[in-house]
């Protein structure tokens, strides 16, 4: 019965995304509805059960930070600051695009929390990316890629799922392990920035005549107040960061825990409406992406069925059975968690592998590289929009183009998840 559930589960993904773009709905609308079938007829979570499956916070990110640079979007100061980098960057355009892969990689490397960064930059990536006449998916790849910078052994990253995993297959391995898949990880991003940078041609930075000219970039008085508040934000989100590193105390540390992108994309929020920078009714219909909102957060819904419906156990079982040659548990672990974070975040994946951990040791598959093998498969295949980090990824997508780079997304998602599974295979995580 449980495979039986697992099946359809499978099925009502592919239905959900197949099924969308077939018939040109919104493939978060079907999974929606496939989530309240199962909780009603299968899983007897009932209709409020469903309902609490709704994940608030990935709507919160989404909604907010969106909403917050819409106003940048609506009054063109994003175009404005377009301008102003084509402009100061006329000696080497084709170094612009691979900027907003280096600084928050630098920025995540050094401790900043890597989903702020992303959630602030998307939008300016976005705009950039498309104001230069490159294909916008070039900006998800390169915001995705600085995830490798947050597993950085000085990081909350590594000592939480080190001390996570290292109470399963003991430290010294959860150390090796972590260790391993921050060099892994560096190198397989860092190749996939550069491949996309040359295949999608990044350095071939195009402009029209308007933003190319060297006429004086004029800039409205809404413009200028937006940018004030826009660089408010950026000071608040990053320089108490800063300060931790150099000088910890108890003010930037609670800055630094208490003053993230949601809490300050709500208060920039109420600040653009009151300094009158574009007109709210406007931002909230034209520059909210509204449709992608609904597709991630109806996606999320569905996967959070996932454990009622006995997916989770049937992996287990399957794993813990000893019916798999040992040579082939760690391909198929990779493989396995990659396919699952497709759909849903990294952290709601992990438990079940930790639970998995002693039984796969005393099978003899290395401690260090049960770690690695399911950490990456998630990595890789985590910039799917469906999954949280290609879903802030993508956040400051406009509307227009959405639906195209979500599809782009979960075609190299699978395209990531298939070359790591076969790096397991040839023995290359360990």
């Amino acid at each position: 019965m449980t495979y039986v559930r697992l099946i359809l589960f499978i099925a009502a993904i592919l239905i959900s995304v197949l099924g969308g773009k077939k018939l040109k709905i919104n493939a978060g609308l079907i999974a929606i509805a496939f989530a309240f079938i199962f909780g009603i007829s299968i899983t007897g979570l009932g209709v409020n059960g469903v309902v609490s499956l709704f994940s608030a916070r990935l709507f919160v990110n989404m909604f907010l930070v969106t909403f917050f640079f819409g106003y940048a979007t609506a009054n063109g100061t994003m175009l404005s600051i377009t301008k102003y980098l084509f402009k100061n960057f006329k000696g080497a355009p084709w170094l612009l695009p691979l900027l907003f892969f280096a600084i928050p990689f630098l920025m995540a490397f050094a401790g900043a929390s890597t989903d702020s960064i992303l959630l602030f930059l998307s939008p300016i990536a976005f705009a950039f990316i498309i104001s230069a006449g490159l294909p916008p998916i070039l900006a998800s790849i390169l915001l995705w890629g600085t995830c490798a910078g947050s597993w950085a052994p000085w990081l909350a990253n590594y000592a939480t799922f080190s001390s996570w995993f290292g109470e399963a297959i003991g430290m010294k391995a959860a150390e090796a392990g972590f260790l391993r898949l921050f060099a892994v990880v560096c190198v397989i991003n860092i190749s996939f920035i550069l491949i996309s940078y040359f295949v999608l041609k990044g350095w071939k930075v195009k402009a029209s005549a308007d933003i190319l000219s060297n006429e004086k970039i004029e800039i409205t008085k809404e413009q200028k107040r937006t940018m004030t508040i826009v660089l408010s934000v950026i000071v608040l989100l990053i320089l108490p960061t800063l300060i931790q590193l150099v000088l910890p105390n108890p003010v930037t540390g609670w800055m630094k825990g208490n003053l993230t992108i949601q809490v300050l994309s709500a208060v920039g929020i109420v600040a653009m409406h009151l300094a009158k920078t574009a007109d709210t009714n406007d931002v909230i219909k034209n520059q909210i992406p509204w449709g992608l909102i609904i597709m991630v957060c109806g996606m999320a819904m569905l996967m959070g069925e996932a454990s009622s419906l006995g997916v989770t156990d049937a992996i287990k079982a399957l794993l813990e059975s000893g019916t798999l040659p040992v040579k082939v548990i760690i391909p198929f672990l990779t493989a396995v968690c990659g396919f699952l974070s497709l759909f849903v975040s990294g952290a709601v994946i992990t438990p079940l592998i930790i639970a998995l951990a002693p039984a796969l040791v005393s099978y003899g598959v290395s401690g260090a590289t049960i770690a690695v093998a399911s950490q990456l498969g998630m990595i890789a295949t985590s910039i799917s929009p469906y999954s949280m980090g290609g879903a802030i990824c993508i956040t400051g997508c406009p509307e227009s183009h959405s639906n195209k780079v979500a599809n782009q997304q979960l075609g190299l998602a699978i395209m990531m998840g298939v070359i790591v599974t076969l790096l397991a295979v040839l023995g290359v995580l360990g």
